[in-house]
């Protein structure tokens, strides 16, 4: 059963651009929230270029800082940092998932749990569109990060 599983998952996968195209926000963060934890740099190529990608951090000592990429920077940086990250086992897990039908598109908020660093970022959000492809896409999301972890 659980090679049946395993199968399916990538299954599904590799059909992914065919099943985003059906304009579910549900399916489509089922593939993001399997490609994080598998580790595929392929969760890369769900950005929109023209993304706004937005990380809010909080240091001990107070400092606040904002960073903003594009979802092209993001994606260079998604695939170049995911190996480390998989030699770190540094992924996240989705909770309290909700979709929300926005002007345009769809805005997916949860509760983003950060399993390395301990910590749950509750103002996690995505913000996703059609693509000129006619596929969905993340065309924002907003991530609250800690510089160290909490267990």
């Amino acid at each position: 059963m659980k090679n049946l599983v395993k199968y399916f998952i990538t299954l599904l996968v590799s059909f992914s651009a065919d099943v985003i195209a059906e304009d579910n926000p549900g399916k489509f963060f089922q593939i993001y929230m399997q490609l994080g934890e598998s580790f595929d740099a392929n969760v890369a190529n769900l950005y929109d270029d023209s993304a706004k990608i937005h990380a809010y951090r909080v240091y001990p000592h107070g400092l606040e800082r904002n960073m903003e990429l594009s979802g092209a920077q993001w994606k260079e940086l998604v695939k170049k940092l995911m190996p480390i990250a998989r030699a770190k086992n540094d992924k996240s897990t989705f909770s309290d998932i909700n979709i929300l039908e926005v002007e345009g598109g769809y805005k997916i908020k949860a509760n983003r749990y950060s399993e390395r660093k301990c910590y749950t970022d509750t103002g996690y959000y995505m913000i996703l569109k059609n693509g000129d492809d006619g596929n969905l896409a993340i065309f924002e999301e907003y991530m609250e990060t800690k510089p160290l972890p909490d267990c």
